[in-house]
């Protein structure tokens, strides 16, 4: 006993102090986000003390609430393993048919249907051509992507549809002083943590996620939950054009463009693994949060929105590098 209590001892003290340090970090990268955002809070109403009023808060979480929920989305996917960088083109095309069925006049209800089963074909697409046909899906859904942009400049043949003031509750109303879109993409987060947490549907994703190899020979069908993964990321995409559509007042042909790298960002910075089976709701709200403050920031300093995407890619670059570096580990 006190042979082997020494040989862990030693293989701790022969452990180099960056592994440690990034060990550490990711067994507690919601706290180290948290501490994050409040430096960087801190430090911005420095600047500007009109960062912390809560009129501003609320405009950071309204902006952040359509990527939130795409965000959600392609972290299910992560979750069992797969990628689904096809989610821009989802809002772009979802939008684009939402727009049209709105200014034709079709019944609303029957409009808000038709957006979820298309978004749920859309990812039904997906999770059979990468479960069946065995190959990588970042390279599968590249392709949709183009596919699903391509299916946008078909129904709007390249042009703007705007609403004309119709559809604008969901995007632009209130309930109680907080923007509807908030309270959609919080209730999106708390459902799917209870998902996750209390269901066999939600623990069997982060089994497959996690050792797909052993989930088979547990029993689990593999193919059945990646597929369905899938279907609810385009569910959730399928939300998010909903609300961005109601509160843009219009479709473009470019609506969704970037969302994909947005929310990779955002789900890889909150502790998404991208390798499957680790993440958390709360990972995914705060990974949504830090670029949203950080954009906020950059508008409040007067730095040129242009330097955004040199930012989001800094991050990424380092966060996929901890990230595996702590998975390695591990």
């Amino acid at each position: 006993m006190t042979q082997k209590g020494s040989a862990g001892t030693a293989d701790n003290i022969q452990q180099p102090a960056g592994s440690m340090l990034i060990n550490r970090i990711f067994k507690g990268q919601s706290s180290f986000l948290v501490a994050f955002i409040i430096v960087l809070a801190i430090v911005i109403t420095i600047v500007n003390r009109n960062f912390v009023k809560p009129q501003n808060i609320l405009n950071i979480l309204g902006q952040i609430s359509v990527v939130g929920i795409v965000s959600a989305g392609m972290a299910i996917v992560l979750i069992t393993g797969e990628f689904d960088i096809s989610v821009g083109s989802q809002v772009s095309f979802m939008g684009a048919v939402l727009a049209t069925l709105i200014t034709r006049d079709v019944n609303m209800i029957l409009t808000i249907v038709t957006i979820f089963a298309i978004g749920a074909v859309l990812g039904l697409i997906n999770g059979l051509i990468v479960t069946k046909s065995k190959c990588a899906s970042f390279i599968i859904t590249l392709g949709t992507m183009t596919l699903y942009h391509g299916f946008v400049l078909v129904v709007t043949k390249g042009r703007n549809i705007p609403l004309s003031g119709r559809f604008e509750l969901l995007g632009r109303g209130h309930l109680l002083y907080i923007p509807i879109p908030i309270i959609v993409f919080l209730s999106v987060l708390v459902l799917i943590g209870l998902a996750w947490k209390y269901t066999r549907y939600g623990r069997t994703l982060f089994a497959v996620g996690g050792n797909r190899e052993a989930a088979y020979l547990s029993g689990v069908n593999v193919d059945f939950y990646k597929i369905t993964a899938y279907m609810l990321c385009g569910a959730l995409t399928a939300l998010a054009s909903l609300v961005l559509i109601s509160k843009l007042g219009a479709s473009y042909p470019n609506t969704g463009d970037g969302y994909e790298l947005s929310a990779l960002a955002s789900i890889v910075v909150g502790g998404i693994s991208l390798w499957g089976g680790k993440g958390t709701a709360l990972g995914i709200f705060l990974g949504v949060v830090v670029f949203g403050v950080l954009s906020n920031a950059l508008n409040m300093v007067n730095v040129s929105p242009y330097f955004r995407d040199v930012f989001i890619g800094l991050i990424i670059i380092i966060s996929v590098v901890m990230s595996r570096l702590g998975e390695r580990n591990r």
